[in-house]
């Protein structure tokens, strides 16, 4: 199998090593311009802003050098500083909104059609029902829908609720390397259950089976999780005793500490992520009557990028509403 090679590469060691290349401070005067843009939104307005009704003149090149690193480096930056401590709740989502669409363009990121959601614990399970956002459980390696996410840190918990990225393109090399024939199955895919967001009657799995990698203009798509994947089974799917085998074989590569990149996000941090290139997932984590760990995540569009594969956001949101977001306008 060949190998993969480009910054996008790389494992816990060498990515460590490069924190300066996707950690990046915001400048003070930066940070108080978007405080004051921010604050100054309506709070009935928070939830529809973008680029066009939160315009950040200051963060134009910043967020061209974030797409850059992107799109070109190693899949994903962490946003340090940002004034989250000094706006309410609604300016807080007007800015994440806003910053997240001066690199992407904001998109719906459910069957609800909302473009901004609270990542927190509401006691909700997380099954073939729901969303795993809305629990405090652990959450196995995965990949969201659309081609960028935004993660933004508000508060943490009393303990656990960490996040930990893992190089896409290493794993892959790990495989071929390691395992080759298990590529072959994982280059097919898997049926994904939709998890109750679709419509009445709409089919409660994929169309189609969905790769975990996929190559196209010789680049690598990777798309995956496991748990969907296990919930098809509740539809009929069969998983055989060879799908199994290679799922198990990625997930042990994934698991490696030597291949992740543990997050330590703070209040004020904002974390820009691939999915195409990188997988994530988020320890269990405990809230406590002083710390409850609250973030917001938003999904976004890149059709500037080099990458075009399938996203699990096909499967999450009605097509009506994705076609809607391939208009050159935003909020």
């Amino acid at each position: 199998m060949p190998q993969i090679s480009g910054p996008a590469v790389w494992d816990a060691a060498a990515i460590a090593a490069a924190e300066d290349s996707w950690r990046l401070p915001l400048p003070n005067d930066l940070a108080d311009d978007m405080l004051s843009a921010a604050a100054a939104v309506p709070d009935d307005e928070a939830n529809d802003c973008g680029r066009t009704r939160l315009p950040l003149p200051g963060f134009q090149d910043l967020a061209a050098n974030i797409h850059t690193e992107l799109e070109n480096g190693v899949g994903f930056v962490v946003l340090s500083g940002l004034p989250f401590d000094r706006l309410n709740a609604a300016g807080r989502r007007a800015l994440t909104l806003s910053l997240s669409d001066h690199v992407g363009q904001v998109v719906p990121q459910n069957y609800e059609l909302q473009r901004i959601v609270d990542v927190r614990d509401e006691g909700i399970e997380y099954s073939h029902r729901s969303r795993g956002y809305r629990s405090a459980k652990a959450l196995p390696f995965h990949t969201d829908g659309a081609h960028l996410f935004t993660l933004t840190c508000l508060d943490v918990a009393e303990a656990g609720g960490e996040t930990i990225i893992v190089s896409a393109s290493a794993a892959y090399n790990r495989l071929a390397e390691d395992q080759p024939e298990v590529l072959p199955i994982l280059e097919r895919g898997f049926y994904h259950h939709r998890r109750g967001q679709h419509d009445p009657g709409a089919p409660p799995l994929s169309a189609e089976r969905v790769p975990v990698f996929a190559f196209r203009d010789g680049l690598l798509h990777c798309c995956y999780n496991r748990n969907p994947v296990e919930w098809a089974e509740k539809e009929g799917v069969v998983l055989t005793a060879e799908d199994r085998s290679a799922l198990d074989a990625l997930d042990a590569v994934l698991e490696d500490r030597s291949m992740q990149l543990r997050l330590d996000m703070r209040p004020g941090d904002m974390a820009f992520i691939n999915n195409f290139v990188t997988l994530h997932s988020r320890t269990e984590y405990q809230d406590s009557s002083e710390k409850r760990r609250h973030m917001l995540r938003v999904w976004m569009r890149d059709d500037a990028s080099r990458r075009a594969g399938f996203s699990l956001l096909d499967l999450y949101v009605p097509a009506a509403a994705i076609e809607a977001t391939q208009a050159p306008s935003r909020a």
